[in-house]
C-alpha cells in the first residue's frame, strides 16, 4: 500500500473495522475458490472510497455499502464468470477500454471513441434501461441488461487491469498500487443532436462510476474537440459527477498531442492525435514490453489477452495466474493464460 501517513492508516483501520461489522469484507457470493479480492474488497479498494468521501469513515461506508448492495443485486460477480464472449466484446466497444498501454506514471490508457454511440447503440441502450434485473443468474447470463454489462466491464478495470499495473516495478513509485487509469476520447465525430441524445447513457454511466467505481479516473483527454464543443460540453456536463467533470482536459486538434505528451510517451499516444500507437475501436490490448516480460505465458504460441473477461486467481502456492472467464458456447470458460512473475 506504499507509505500511508498516521492519520490516513488510523482512518482506513476505522474504516475496515466498521465494513467488517458489516459484513462487507466477507467472501463475496459469486466469487469461486481461489479468486482475489482486489478490486472488491481490498485495501486499494477501500481507500478509493475514503478519497471520495475527503477520508471520511461514516460517508465512505455508506457508498460501499451502496456499491455492494448493486453489486449484488445485479449479480455483477456470478455474471463476469458467465456473460458470453459476444455480449461482452459488444459492450467492451462502447465504453473506454484499455490499450495495454501506461502513462508515465504507470497507469492504464483507456481509449474511446465517442462515434461508436450512434443511434442504434443508443436505442439499444435506452430499451434496456427500464428492465429489471432476474433474479435467476442463469437466464440473466444469457442476455444481461445494459446497466449490468457496463459494470462487468469495469469491474475488469479493477479487478484485473489495475492489480496488473500495480505489480510491475518499471514504475515511478512500485510501492504504491495503481488505482486510477488515463481515459483518452476522440470526440471529433460529436454532434449538438448525438449530446442530447446521450444525456440518459451519460447520467446512467456517470452514476454507476461515482457510485461503484470511485476515484478510478486520473485524467480524461478530450481530444480533437470540434469548435462548437464548449456549447456541448454546457449542457452535458449537468448529466456528468461534477467530480469527474473536474478531471476533463479539452483540447483542439492542434493541442492535443502537446498536452498528451506531458503525460503519455508518444508511441504510447493513439495515431488518432499524432502519436505512434494504431488504435482501433474494440481491439484486443496491445500490451507493452514491460507487461509482457512480467507475465509467464501458459501457452506461449498465444502470447497475449483473449477476448472476454479476465481475473486474477491465486494458487496453493500464492502465485497470482490470469484466467480467462465468460462463457463460450453455454460453457463456463476457466482458461489459465500466464503467471505473473512479479
Amino acid at each position: 500500500m506504499g507509505e500511508l501517513a498516521t492519520d490516513q492508516t488510523a482512518v482506513l483501520a476505522a474504516f475496515k473495522a466498521s465494513c467488517t461489522a458489516e459484513g462487507l469484507l466477507a467472501p463475496r457470493e459469486g466469487l469461486q475458490d481461489g479468486d482475489v479480492p482486489d478490486g472488491i474488497n481490498d485495501d486499494a479498494t477501500l481507500l478509493r472510497y475514503l478519497d471520495a468521501r475527503k477520508m471520511d469513515p461514516e460517508a465512505a461506508l455508506q457508498q460501499f455499502q451502496e456499491a455492494t448492495k448493486f453489486h449484488t443485486e445485479k449479480h455483477v460477480l456470478q455474471l463476469y464468470d458467465r456473460i458470453s464472449l459476444e455480449n461482452y466484446e459488444e459492450t467492451r466497444k462502447m465504453y473506454p477500454h484499455w490499450t495495454g498501454q501506461r502513462d508515465r506514471q504507470g497507469q492504464p490508457i483507456l481509449m474511446f471513441d465517442i462515434a461508436h454511440w450512434d443511434s442504434s447503440t443508443i436505442a439499444t441502450w435506452q430499451k434496456t434501461r427500464q428492465i429489471p434485473c432476474n433474479s435467476d443468474v442463469a437466464s440473466t447470463a444469457i442476455n444481461p441488461v445494459m446497466i449490468q454489462r457496463a459494470a462487468i466491464h469495469f469491474d475488469t478495470i479493477t479487478r484485473f487491469v489495475l492489480p496488473l499495473c500495480s505489480a510491475m516495478a518499471d514504475r515511478p513509485d512500485p510501492a504504491t498500487p495503481i488505482t486510477k487509469a488515463v481515459y483518452i476520447v476522440d470526440a471529433s465525430s460529436l454532434g449538438i443532436k448525438q449530446s442530447w441524445d446521450v444525456r440518459d447513457v451519460a447520467r446512467d454511466i456517470s452514476g454507476l462510476l461515482t457510485t461503484c467505481y470511485p476515484e478510478t479516473i486520473d485524467r480524461i483527454f478530450v481530444g480533437n474537440a470540434p469548435f462548437y464543443f464548449p456549447r456541448i460540453w454546457a449542457f452535458m456536463k449537468h448529466f456528468v459527477d461534477p467530480v469527474t467533470a473536474e478531471k476533463l482536459v479539452i483540447t483542439k486538434s492542434a493541442d492535443a498531442y502537446d498536452t498528451m505528451l506531458k503525460h503519455v510517451d508518444h508511441d504510447k499516444i493513439p495515431s488518432q492525435f499524432g502519436g505512434g500507437f494504431k488504435f482501433t475501436t474494440g481491439m484486443l490490448p496491445e500490451l507493452d514490453e514491460g507487461i509482457r516480460q512480467a507475465l509467464q505465458w501458459t501457452n506461449l504460441s498465444k502470447e497475449g489477452l483473449p477476448p472476454g473477461p479476465i481475473k486474477w486467481m491465486e494458487d496453493a502456492e500464492g502465485r497470482r495466474r490470469a484466467v480467462a472467464t465468460g462463457r463460450v458456447d453455454d460453457m463456463q470458460r476457466t482458461e489459465e493464460i500466464a503467471i505473473l512473475r512479479v
